[in-house]
């Protein structure tokens, strides 16, 4: 059984949930596929991982200045919080088939890892330490310059 991608809005700015296409062999395996032309905003750059998280952790805290994350909790389950400074949503990411696309400037924050968790992120940029914004009322002021700019 073949289902298409579904990409739907939240009310935290510019997050978007994605229902990956995917396809559902009970007698070959699953595949999920993520088409970065047609989903994403970017040209992934970066890579990475998060695993054996212990599960009173937090991971994340932070917002980027320019970058945008893919996430997808390939394997048990994680909670990503997201955050514009007015609103925020939080999403259980429990199977393979579902990312959250969190762009620039949004607080993001995963917790309540499963204790076989495998969170993977697509960022569009490499690492860029000055890209990171670590303490939230740094956040929130930056993001009041950002809208008094518009």
């Amino acid at each position: 059984m073949i289902r298409e991608a579904i990409i739907e809005t939240c009310s935290v700015r510019g997050v978007r949930l994605h229902e990956l296409r995917h396809v559902q062999d009970h007698d070959r395996g699953h595949l999920a596929v993520v088409d970065f032309a047609q989903e994403l905003p970017f040209q992934p750059q970066r890579c990475f991982f998060t695993y054996a998280i212990p599960d009173d952790q937090t991971r994340g805290e932070h917002a980027h200045r320019l970058c945008g994350q893919f996430l997808i909790c390939t394997h048990g389950e994680c909670h990503l919080r997201v955050d514009d400074g007015e609103n925020r949503e939080e999403f259980c990411l429990n199977r393979p088939t579902f990312g959250v696309l969190v762009p620039p400037m949004i607080w993001a924050t995963t917790h309540l890892h499963s204790q076989d968790s495998v969170l993977m992120v697509l960022a569009s940029q490499a690492y860029e330490p000055q890209d990171y914004i670590r303490d939230y009322q740094d956040f929130l002021r930056e993001v009041k310059r950002v809208n008094e700019r518009l």
